[in-house]
Parts: structure tokens; sequence; C-alpha cells
């Protein structure tokens, strides 16, 4: 079978640019996210605060309710001792009904205590919640509008990424499947350069290490893909500029 070994050199070359474009894309795509993060941090920052003293503010109201609850019971107990020591007939029950009624009272007197000093806790939680919100919301105003531009930069180039994947799909299409297996292999290996063209003086173009005159000639002709023997890269026919064409060209081509 003939092979068109300049076809296959140029589309493996071809799907390695895309490769590298590919990942310098995807590279971009994720670092965003280190950016909106950098951008976003005093707003985080902010919430945390908010709702580390909503939380407290929470927490106070529940011991509140908790002590007036308290206090409330200890009331009715006053009410029914007070209703107890109408009816005591002895002095010595007297005294017994007086000594815990003067106990339950003075505990009444703390819970409301209590309950006084969780309501000057709440209100000043409260003041410096309020402070705390207003700050959020100014710097979400701030920042808002240059995390939403990052964002659409980030969809960008997540575009930019799906297009140069459907493209690298269309370019792969066309490859005999055994060279495409050895060149994914290579390039999932983690190496710059999965594939280099034969410089015109016979070197392997990724670590120029001089290829033996028969491969070299079995490159040229009849062999799209011959592995370097000191770098493992896929060797191919030396790429051609046109006549016509500046180097600036043909190196861009």
């Amino acid at each position: 079978m003939t092979v068109d070994t300049g076809l296959v050199s140029s589309r493996l070359l071809e799907l390695q640019t895309i490769d590298q474009r590919i990942r310098e894309t995807r590279e971009q795509v994720e670092s965003f996210d280190a950016t909106i993060a950098a951008v976003d941090e005093p707003v985080r920052r902010l919430a945390d605060e908010v709702e580390v003293t909503s939380n407290r503010v929470r927490e106070l109201r529940l011991e509140e309710r908790r002590l007036r609850l308290a206090a409330e019971g200890k009331r009715e107990r006053v009410q029914r001792l007070e209703e107890r020591l109408n009816m005591v007939r002895t002095i010595r029950e007297e005294a017994a009904v007086q000594a815990e009624l003067g106990l339950v009272r003075r505990a009444l007197d703390q819970e409301e205590l209590d309950v006084v000093s969780l309501l000057d806790q709440i209100g000043r939680f409260e003041d410096r919640l309020e402070i705390q919100r207003e700050g959020l919301e100014e710097a979400q105003s701030a920042v808002g509008p240059r995390k939403s531009e990052i964002l659409a930069e980030q969809e960008g180039a997540r575009a930019q990424l799906a297009s140069l994947e459907t493209e690298r799909e269309l370019c792969a299409t066309g490859l005999d499947q055994r060279y495409l297996m050895v060149y994914d292999n290579l390039a999932r290996g983690g190496r710059r350069d999965a594939v280099a063209p034969m410089t015109a003086d016979g070197a392997c173009g990724s670590c120029f290490s001089l290829i033996p005159l028969q491969v070299q000639n079995e490159i040229r002709t009849s062999a799209p893909l011959v592995r370097c023997e000191a770098c493992g890269v896929i060797v191919t026919a030396p790429m051609e500029a046109p006549e016509d064409a500046s180097p600036e060209t043909a190196i861009g081509g």
C-alpha cells in the first residue's frame, strides 16, 4: 500500500498544534477560577462575618426565650407559694413556705436581670450585623462588574476550547488509527512534543539526534511513522515550505 507520507506528516503536526492550543486554552479556563476567587475574597470574608454574627444573634435570641420561659415558670410558682402562704396553719409551715418563696424570688430576679443583659447583647450584635450587611452589599456592588467580566472571559475561553476539541476530532478523523494510537499514547505521556519533523540535515526535530541514513530515506519516502531512538517522538517527513513563501510564512504555516 502506498502511503502519502507528506499528508500523514502534516496531519500529525496539525493535530499536535491543535492539542497544544487545547492544553493552553484549558489552562486558561482553569486559571479564571483562581482569579474569580481572588476577586471574590473580600465578599466571601464579609459574608462569613455576617453568617457568624447572624448565628450569634440567633443563639442569643434562643437563650433569651429560654430565660423568659423559665422566668414565667417562676412567676407562676411565686404566685402559688403566695397563695399557699395565706393558707398555712403553723409557724413552722409558714417559715418553710417563706424560705422557698425567697429562693424562687431571688432566682426570678436573677433571670430577669439575665434577660435584660441578653437584650443589651442582642441589640449590640444586631447593630453590628446591620453594619456588616451594609458592608457586604457595598462589596458585592463593587466586585460584581469585575466578576461578571471575568466570568464572561471564562465562558469565551470555554467556547474556544469546545471549538478546538471539535477541530481536533475532525483532524483526527482523517488519520490512520495506527498512527493516531501511537500519537495519543505519546501525548498522554506528558511529553512536550509527540511528533516532530525531521530536519533538512536528517536529525530529529525534537532532540536533534542524527537519524541513520537508511531511516532518513524511509521517512522521506515510505515510512510516515518512525520513532526517534534517542527521545521517542514520532519523526515525520521534513515540512517543505512553498518556494515563494517568506521565512515567516513558512514558520507560521
